[in-house]
């Protein structure tokens, strides 16, 4: 049995490793590190760029802790104005619950008062036992309104003559 061997060359950009194909196992073959470097050389300056960009000092540390602060302030007074907020909607909703229970009770005892009173009966008592009469036409004086529905009394009214 005859086996045959390849060499190849992956064809990724970055590989510096060729593989080594056939019938047996698959061997991974590198070459020498000193033939590729796989990362270039950084200045010394810009290596103290990056420590200092990568460091914080102080006033950035003091300004992240009063933002932090601050934000933390503004969640709590917004939650504690939301739980206000929701004990006065409760509140309000319980009110016109009441409100409408009131009304409710106040219309049936609007009818219970009007579907009362019997208007014949109170027509009788009033002539029979009290001696009301209706007045004549001679008693009956008119007076000019301002528009509104009643007249207020400011003198006395005039004797009829």
């Amino acid at each position: 049995m005859k086996s045959s061997v390849k060499m190849t060359r992956p064809t990724t950009k970055y590989s510096n490793q060729m593989y080594v194909e056939g019938s047996a196992v698959r061997k991974l073959a590198s070459e020498p590190a000193s033939r590729h470097r796989l990362t270039p050389e950084v200045s010394r300056v810009a290596r103290k760029n990056r420590q200092k960009a990568t460091q914080m000092n102080l006033r950035y540390v003091i300004f992240l802790t009063i933002t932090a602060v601050a934000t933390l302030f503004l969640c709590v007074h917004f939650v504690q104005l939301k739980a206000k907020l929701t004990t006065q909607m409760e509140n309000v909703a319980s009110k016109e619950a009441e409100l409408s229970v009131l009304k409710a009770d106040n219309d049936a005892f609007h009818n219970n008062v009007v579907a009362s009173a019997d208007l014949e009966h109170i027509k009788t008592v009033a002539i029979n036992e009290l001696n009301m009469k209706y007045p004549s036409e001679g008693q009956i004086i008119n007076f000019n309104t301002a528009g509104s529905g009643y007249v207020r009394q400011y003198q006395d009214v005039p004797e009829m003559k």
